[in-house]
């Protein structure tokens, strides 16, 4: 019994000291991750933003945080509305996967794609391929659908050249996005019936 106590107490301290090497390593990862968001941010001054009503909308991209099937199919039911109730021609969306290996509901296919955090380097800059496309579209507007601040989505939405970005009202977020909706405590369906609300009340410039 005391040697299994004693090996016990071994693997605890070995595991609480990896888990906290561990998270040493994704703290770093953090915290370069968000220096080159200030410098994309930086360089945000520079860049023209068109205002677009959703109805005249040609183009529209979409960031979203995926972790289960059920996110999947809520995503794929709002790029529905897009382009059924709204007559967009081009909804392309980009999703970050929470895991590394691939689910079985995730394909990649006409106007969707995704990528893994396999896919990110130290800065947490995504690095597949795809997400280099989708930010080089010039989307009349780029919604991001995320709930919670999630650096490589990030990233991309500072990369776009999309000429019109929406997503959350925060403080945070005020140097992010062109347009904020407040929905604060919305779950997804609330958010977006917002979002599609507000996009509908904009006066052109």
């Amino acid at each position: 019994m005391g040697v299994f106590c004693y090996k016990s107490e071994v693997l605890t301290k070995f595991f609480k000291y990896f888990y906290s090497k561990m998270q040493l390593v994704e703290n770093i990862k953090d915290y370069f991750g968000r220096a080159k968001l200030n410098t994309l941010i930086n360089q945000q001054t520079k860049r023209k933003v068109s205002f677009c009503n959703l109805n005249n909308a040609k183009s529209v991209g979409i960031l979203f945080y995926i972790e289960n099937e059920s996110d999947f199919k809520r995503l794929l039911s709002f790029v529905k509305v897009l382009k059924g109730d709204y007559g967009v021609r081009n909804v392309s969306s980009l999703a970050l996967y929470s895991e590394n290996e691939e689910p079985f509901f995730l394909q990649s296919k006409l106007s969707f794609d995704f990528f893994l955090p396999s896919d990110l380097n130290w800065k947490r800059e995504p690095l597949k391929p795809v997400c280099s496309t989708f930010v080089q579209e010039e989307f009349d507007l780029l919604i991001d659908l995320t709930e919670d601040f999630n650096i490589p989505l990030r990233n991309l939405l500072l990369k776009s050249k999309a000429k019109f970005k929406v997503g959350r009202y925060s403080e945070e977020n005020q140097t992010f996005y062109d347009l904020m909706i407040n929905a604060e405590g919305a779950n997804f369906s609330e958010f977006t019936q917002e979002s599609l609300r507000y996009l509908t009340m904009i006066h052109e410039k």
